[in-house]
């Protein structure tokens, strides 16, 4: 599971109310791939500029330190950062190139544990966890 998957993952179960996000991570594998995902720099930068307004930038700083990365993020996105070629690479690799193979992803709120195995993180829930819905 890449860290961009992970920023957009989060508990949605009733007893959460919303509020399961970020989760947490517990890794016990982690994969980094060296070679980037796409070839062209060109493709990674497009990427990443695009990106870079849908990312929950605290929980991805937290994610990244969660998965051993401390300081590979700065706390603060600035616009001097957006405009910085060598950082938007960087983040590209933190995004695409981290990956949680084996762990637990925790809820925050209600302390639900989602494991995730092969790299697929197990979001299901119980029917007793989810709203009850009338069609």
């Amino acid at each position: 599971m890449r860290l961009l998957t992970h920023n957009t993952l989060r508990n949605s179960s009733q007893k959460a109310k919303g509020e399961g996000f970020p989760l947490k991570i517990t890794a016990t594998e982690i994969r980094v791939e060296e070679a980037p995902v796409l070839t062209e720099d060109e493709q990674q930068l497009s990427f990443v500029k695009g990106i870079l307004g849908m990312l929950d930038w605290s929980a991805l700083v937290k994610a990244a330190s969660e998965m051993g990365l401390e300081n590979a993020l700065p706390p603060m996105l600035t616009e001097d950062l957006v405009k910085d070629e060598d950082f938007l690479r960087a983040l590209f690799h933190v995004l695409m190139n981290v990956h949680l193979v084996n762990g637990i992803l925790t809820c925050p709120v209600t302390g639900r544990e989602f494991p995730v195995m092969d790299g697929i993180p197990n979001m299901m829930l119980e029917e007793e966890e989810c709203e009850a819905v009338r069609i």
